[in-house]
């Protein structure tokens, strides 16, 4: 888990203690003591103790729909100032028909996301719905957010590619102003749009990229688009300059992931959860160190895995492979990144772990080293926050 470098100034009391070897030359780990992780455990199943201990991280998310996450609210408020017709009335409908519920699956996840579209018809409303996904992410104590979406949404029928952007980006420059969450946007590309239409979001992602568009995506239906479609936009993107991300390992196997790295030159993976059926494909992902954007709510509700007591966040960071939380589609799922760190801590993840899981969220995401660096500091205090916690909670309290 890269803290902090060593020798760092930023070093405090509670990093001096025992440090394993580095992997890496620029890493530092710090290991919580037996006493803490007794004590953290105990706080697991104390469900006030865990939400307020897990709302002192200071967090990273790099998997998060702007199209999975609009407010109810926001929805009814612009369908009745438009006068746009929809079966819904109140918020708690809306919340309803636009959520997850028992039986649904994957292809009824992805039709909820398109049916209140409307909502991206007007560059206010995007900026509007990129602000409030950034306020929503800062009650979670989220300090920097990847935020994506489609900008083809609505096939410029009512915004042009570029104008979606531009509005995303000046929602996401206010709320990082107003807020202090530092906000990146992606662009994805939907599967099922002509390869025509991926070369058009490639281009608009490569002229944004110096005013916070930092990676693009291929989302969407990976079992009938498989990403070798997709090969020549992508390389055209990562030789200007743009990160890449693919959802992969999701609805499709293993061999999905590896074609998305191989042919698509990946350097994460939008869930990745099924890479565990494939050994080889494993060790192709420790050894690059190739991230895994895990989104275990989302995975859960749409079947890509049967329990959360059979995830395998834990299986993935013991083989060294990078893993970071992250909410998918919020309001879809009807989650918080707050939630998220919850199930997994009691689903066996040690303190050490969950520890390790939030540091990967900040080194893994797509901005310059030097400005890791800059947010390092909070995250390092929030960690010691943390462990004040535990030790309020169960231990003997650490000296300042």
């Amino acid at each position: 888990m890269e803290l902090i470098p060593a020798g760092s100034q930023y070093r405090t009391p509670v990093f001096e203690r025992e440090l394993s070897p580095p992997l890496e030359a620029q890493e530092s780990y710090f290991v919580v003591t037996p006493e803490e992780e007794r004590a953290f455990q105990a706080i697991v199943h104390d469900d006030k103790k865990l939400k307020d201990l897990i709302s002192l991280l200071p967090k990273a998310e790099l998997h998060n729909h702007l199209e999975g996450a609009v407010r109810p609210s926001t929805v009814l408020e612009i369908a009745k100032r438009d006068g746009i017709p929809i079966p819904e009335s109140t918020v708690e409908e809306v919340a309803k028909a636009t959520s997850m519920q028992p039986g649904d699956d994957l292809l009824v996840f992805l039709q909820k996301i398109r049916t209140y579209a409307f909502v991206f018809d007007k560059k206010e409303d995007i900026s509007r719905v990129t602000y409030e996904t950034v306020e929503d992410a800062a009650r979670q104590n989220v300090k920097y957010l990847e935020l994506r979406f489609n900008p083809l949404k609505q096939k410029e029928k009512y915004v042009t590619v570029e104008e979606f952007i531009e509005s995303a980006l000046a929602g996401a420059r206010k709320a990082e102003e107003d807020l202090g969450v530092k906000t990146r946007l992606i662009v994805s590309i939907n599967r099922s749009y002509p390869v025509e239409a991926a070369w058009r979001v490639a281009r608009a992602a490569i002229k944004y990229e110096d005013e916070g568009v930092v990676g693009m995506d291929l989302a969407a239906d990976e079992i009938n688009y498989p990403p070798e479609l997709f090969a020549d936009v992508f390389k055209f993107a990562r030789e200007n300059g743009v990160h890449v991300t693919i959802h992969a390992g999701e609805a499709a196997g293993p061999e999905s992931v590896r074609k998305a790295i191989e042919l698509c030159g990946a350097e994460r993976i939008g869930h990745g959860v099924r890479s565990q059926e494939d050994p080889s494909l494993e060790a192709i992902l420790a050894e690059r160190k190739i991230p895994l954007e895990l989104c275990p709510t989302s995975n859960l509700q749409t079947g890509a895995v049967p329990s959360l007591g059979s995830y395998p966040l834990k299986h993935y960071l013991n083989l060294g492979i990078p893993v970071t939380l992250n909410t998918d589609d919020s309001q879809i799922f009807l989650t918080t990144l707050n939630d998220e760190y919850a199930k997994m801590a009691r689903s066996g993840l040690s303190l050490s772990e969950l520890l390790q899981v939030d540091a990967h969220g900040l080194n893994v995401a797509f901005l310059p080293e030097s400005e890791k660096r800059e947010l390092r500091p909070e995250f390092l205090q929030g960690f010691r926050n943390v462990l004040q916690a535990v030790h309020h909670y169960g231990l003997k309290p650490l000296n300042p």
